[in-house]
């Protein structure tokens, strides 16, 4: 009984010290907005105070921008002292039962903004403890989409938040239930949504969200990226590499349209020249399973004796992993494919118009914060005079520099078992190899 006891009493005293200790190592800056950052002071000035978040790094705000700088707390010898300052009393509501649980926990991370529910804005708290005032584009595929009002546009994985709170009503989509919309309010554990019913759902079980009434615009984001090569001396060559993608995302579905180009000279001579773009349309129906209604994809390659390649398909798709951090998918279904050659030997027909059948995977995974490994591969089987086999597949190391601005390097490969003999005889190469380096914007 007396070791249980001593036992007890040391779990319980190294329990009260880390409670204790951990947050007093850090300051907290709160804005005249109510944003809260953890961190610590750098420098300060009579007009400014630089300060290391957590979250933004190094920040030079200016005092008129801040309300309070909270500095290590003193030590609480009894944990039930750590009461954080309240929420301010909401009329009952979506929001008053999640407010009045969170305020009844006794842990400094539970400050709550006192503007929450009041000022019509979203806010945001991440695990670090710091909250976010702005405006919540959508959550999607593990992803949180953020405008800052300190940080600006914020890209973060699901679960690096603790709690969302937008101002707004919002259609919400969980696994195995009919799109809802009301208010949301999304804590540690559960999401509880309030509108025509009131339900409350684990937090496990949420597909996406993203805003209602707000304009179209909202719901789209994309990215651009850039990689120039140019080599001089014995041989001069110059390579130029475009990418693109613009996504429009709801809880339940997903409309993806991506560019690809390269073009490229050598000593004069043209070594590089075709484009591509795709297009998707998925519909979610589960946690893992979607429907592809629609995918088109449009090609072109001199080189590769390819004038024009047309290809449309549906099909059935499932997650293999569909958690923070990892995502591979893969998708099959029956195709159409249309191809209209550069030229041909005399006597053959210049285009080819077959049945096909489209495989296709996205594989995602988080190496660390900032470094992001992609691998997507799409993969046709088609008649004989289309080529047989032809698969397209990029491997892509993404590295975010800054908010919006990542370094990508990317591999691509693209596969044709049965090239077309062109006029002259000549018999284009089956792989097609590129190694790229760029930078993207996101926007």
């Amino acid at each position: 009984m007396k070791k249980a006891t001593f036992l007890q009493t040391l779990l319980g005293v190294t329990l009260s010290f880390w409670w204790v200790v951990l947050p007093a190592s850090a300051d907290f800056l709160i804005g005249t907005n109510g944003d809260r950052f953890t961190g610590k002071v750098i420098q300060e000035t009579a007009d400014s105070v630089v300060f290391n978040s957590e979250l933004g790094g190094n920040l030079t705000i200016p005092r008129s921008f801040i309300r309070e700088i909270q500095r290590s707390p003193p030590p609480i010898a009894d944990e039930r002292l750590l009461a954080t300052n309240s929420a301010p009393a909401i009329p009952n509501g979506p929001l008053t039962g999640a407010l009045s649980t969170l305020n009844s926990q006794p842990s400094a991370i539970n400050w709550l903004p006192p503007a929450i529910g009041y000022d019509k804005e979203d806010w945001i708290q991440l695990k670090s403890g710091e909250w976010l005032r702005g405006r919540l584009y959508y959550i999607q595929q593990h992803k949180v989409e953020f405008d800052s009002d300190e940080l600006k546009d914020l890209s973060l994985d699901l679960k690096d938040v603790r709690q969302v709170y937008p101002a707004n009503p919002m259609f919400t989509k969980f696994n195995y239930r009919e799109q809802m919309y009301g208010t949301v309010v999304i804590t540690n554990d559960m999401v509880q949504v309030s509108g025509s019913e009131q339900v409350e759902v684990p937090r496990d079980q949420l597909t996406g969200i993203t805003p209602g009434g707000k304009r179209e615009i909202d719901f789209w984001s994309g990215n651009l990226s850039v990689a120039l090569s140019l080599q001089s001396g014995n041989t001069r060559q110059a390579t130029l590499t475009t990418s693109a993608e613009l996504a429009r995302r709801t809880p339940a579905t997903t409309i993806d349209l991506s560019y690809l180009g390269n073009y490229g000279e050598a000593e004069g001579v043209k070594s590089a020249n075709n484009q591509r773009i795709d297009g998707l349309y998925d519909i979610r129906l589960s946690r893992r399973w979607f429907l592809r209604p629609a995918y088109l994809e449009y090609y072109k390659d001199e080189l590769a004796n390819i004038a024009h390649k047309a290809t449309g398909a549906i099909g059935v798709g499932y997650y293999i992993f569909d958690r923070d951090g990892l995502e591979w998918q893969v998708t099959g279904g029956p195709g159409y494919q249309y191809t209209k050659f550069q030229t041909v030997e005399v006597g053959q027909s210049d285009t080819a118009s077959t049945p096909a059948g489209v495989l296709q995977t996205s594989f995602r995974a988080d190496i660390t914060r900032k470094l992001k490994f992609i691998e997507t591969i799409n993969l046709f089987l088609t008649s004989e005079e289309a080529g047989l086999y032809s698969h397209h597949a990029v491997s892509t190391l993404e590295f975010e520099i800054k908010r919006h601005l990542d370094l990508n390097v990317s591999f691509v490969w693209d596969y044709l078992q049965n090239p077309k003999i062109q006029s002259s005889g000549a018999v284009p190469l089956r792989s097609d190899f590129r190694l790229n380096l760029g930078v993207g914007v996101k926007f």
